[in-house]
């Protein structure tokens, strides 16, 4: 019969550790979702013009939490919203009269694409800072 034997320490503070980083995760990741929408929703308000006011108005950004993630949904209800992103064709009264065009502004897709990007390094960062492998992202 053999004599070996083997001996872990610390097993059940790995274990304890194990069990928190769940939590700490979702704690740490909602926090950088709802920075992301709120760093977002500055950007476009502030990309308004000011004559614009329902496109400022009507900007809203709601966060939702959960013990399985988070979520931030960043909308503008205003009707000229559509318009102002993707702009407009010549546009002409009954008589005639040409009213202009409107040019594309894409301020609302381009900043929250942005912040996505940056969003998604951090939750990287944060899983690399907790010990985790992260590949695939871009």
């Amino acid at each position: 019969m053999s004599d070996t034997r083997f001996q872990f320490t610390g097993l059940d503070e790995l274990m304890a550790q194990l069990r928190r980083l769940p939590a700490e995760l979702a704690g740490e990741g909602a926090d950088i979702v709802e920075a992301a929408a709120a760093g977002a929703f500055a950007t476009i308000h502030a990309g308004y013009p000011s004559r614009a006011g329902a496109l400022k108005a009507k900007l809203t950004v709601t966060h939702t939490r959960s013990p399985f993630g988070a979520r931030s949904v960043l909308k503008n209800t205003a009707k000229e919203a559509m318009w102002f992103e993707h702009g407009s064709q010549a546009r002409h009264t009954t008589l005639g009269a040409n009213r202009g065009s409107m040019p594309p502004n894409p301020l609302f897709t381009r900043t929250v694409m942005a912040k996505r990007r940056q969003m998604h390094q951090q939750h990287q960062a944060l899983l690399e800072r907790h010990g985790l492998t992260v590949s695939g992202l871009v």
